[in-house]
């Protein structure tokens, strides 16, 4: 039978780092064995579902590469189908009808003396079926509960092995409310079903709701999905990962500037063991992927292994591309600003964490008016010698000629400079770093030099000594 698995959010927020990771886990497994991907809506509370909550999951899927085959569905859509399969568990016996108020049911629950452990007492259950009909037909009040079957609930799960529950343990749930609008448990089954999912992918937070979807397909008569349950992602603290830990919104990340290949091979390493590389392909990723791989224990989110990652995905990225993913955040700082020329894209990206900084950090190269970092500029004041012999490298720089400006020829010519005037060349390369960049640390000096271009160099250069030269005054 072919794969079939399923992504089923609720539009009540934004598609959040966990909700991704499961999305990733179902695609992986449906690209690996050549399966589908569908993409169900589970926008049943009216009051909490918007629109707009809908479009950034739809986005955020989209950003991170992971494309949906069938769908997305929409269960507001869908309310026919399960009233229809709540009278047939009514018909079957599989479910019957519950008159008890919420008052009765208070009070029982209250007189139990463990109220919070209390479960239905399965009163109605012993209702006989003419009777029921007739008190519905009367109009009196009434919900669809599962009438859960004696035994074990039990399934072989592809994560965490094999779980069991005693019947005795399971609530016979409600199915249909007292106003006809389906529940949580009958909606999944019921799509899951209609849907063909062999599969069924998500967090281990679901554990305690499968006993009682087997129960449903159980009633059905249909055979239950494979269940795999994946583990929580903690913040560093070791808790549940929450907003108190900061950005949980996929597109947030987007928009601080981490690229999509480095958040997709992250949330796959959370979720699985796939090697020791610091990012791969997506088509190495798929290829790797397989339940065997899944891990079995919660996964710890990690901010500065995702950095990590997205530097080294920024270093393998062609500045043509990272050119394009940058202008929103270089428009930020420059608004209608010049483009940045590919080679200092290449040489800046090598010490970049994110497009954001990598923007910051071109700053430099598109515009004259870009502060100088203060600590730098007292260092550079304490040191005439090595300003001097600066501004005696301003003429041999000028005098190379357009076809000589690389890294090799500038730094034979800055270090015999450095010689002839009696000072290091690390004296030399600190100022010229600081003039040209802004900061204090950069990428080598020569590729720099390079990737700004004489007239821009020279530029900086001057401007860096006339910013020193009216410090001192």
């Amino acid at each position: 039978m072919p794969v079939r698995v399923r992504f089923a959010p609720s539009p009540t927020g934004y598609l959040h780092v966990g909700g991704a990771r499961t999305a990733l886990i179902n695609w992986l497994y449906a690209r690996r064995h050549g399966g589908a991907f569908i993409l169900r809506i589970e926008d049943t509370d009216e009051a909490r579902s918007t629109p707009e909550m809908t479009q950034a999951i739809l986005d955020g899927l989209s950003w991170l590469g992971i494309a949906w085959d069938e769908g997305p569905f929409f269960q507001s859509g869908r309310q026919a189908l399960y009233r229809e399969n709540a009278n047939k568990l009514l018909s079957s016996g599989h479910a019957y009808r519950c008159f008890c108020s919420k008052e009765a049911l208070d009070s029982r629950r209250n007189a139990s003396g463990k109220p919070a452990e209390w479960k239905y007492d399965r009163l109605c259950r012993a209702i006989p079926r003419e009777e029921s009909d007739r008190r519905a037909a009367a109009g009196e009040p009434f919900v669809v509960r599962c009438d859960v079957p004696k035994g074990k609930l039990a399934w072989d799960d592809v994560v965490k092995g094999r779980i069991e529950f005693d019947s005795s343990e399971v609530e016979d749930f409600v199915l249909l409310r007292s106003d006809g609008t389906p529940t949580y448990h009958l909606s999944v089954v019921s799509d899951d079903v209609a849907m063909g999912m062999t599969h069924v992918i998500r967090g281990e937070d679901h554990i305690s709701n499968t006993p009682k979807q087997i129960a449903l397909y159980e009633g059905l008569g249909v055979e239950p999905p494979v269940f795999g349950h994946l583990p929580l992602i903690l913040g560093m603290d070791k808790k549940k990962l929450s907003k108190r830990h900061g950005t949980v919104s996929v597109l947030s990340y987007r928009d601080e500037g981490i690229l999509p290949l480095a958040l997709f091979n992250f949330l796959a390493q959370l979720g699985a063991n796939l090697g020791e590389e610091p990012f791969l392909t997506m088509t190495e990723v798929i290829r790797r992927f397989d339940f065997s791989a899944l891990k079995n224990s919660a996964s710890v989110f990690d901010r500065e292994r995702l950095a990590f990652i997205n530097a080294k995905v920024m270093g393998e990225t062609s500045p043509c591309e990272l050119a394009v993913v940058l202008r929103p955040f270089l428009e930020a700082l420059l608004p209608a600003g010049p483009e940045p020329g590919e080679a200092a894209v290449r040489v800046m990206a090598t010490r970049a964490k994110d497009l954001r900084e990598l923007a910051a950090m071109l700053v430099p190269f598109l515009t004259l008016d870009f502060p100088l970092d203060p600590k730098g500029l007292e260092k550079a004041r304490k040191d005439p010698g090595a300003l001097a012999a600066l501004e005696g490298l301003l003429p041999r720089l000028e005098g190379l000629a357009e076809d000589e400006w690389g890294p090799a020829k500038l730094e034979e010519v800055l270090r015999g400079h450095a010689e002839a005037s009696g000072v290091k060349a690390g004296a030399l390369i600190h100022p010229c770093r600081l003039f040209l960049t802004g900061r204090t640390e950069s990428p080598g000096i020569f590729d720099v030099l390079a990737a700004m271009g004489r007239p821009g160099t020279l530029a900086r250069l001057k401007r860096g000594l006339d910013s020193v030269s009216a410090a001192g005054g």
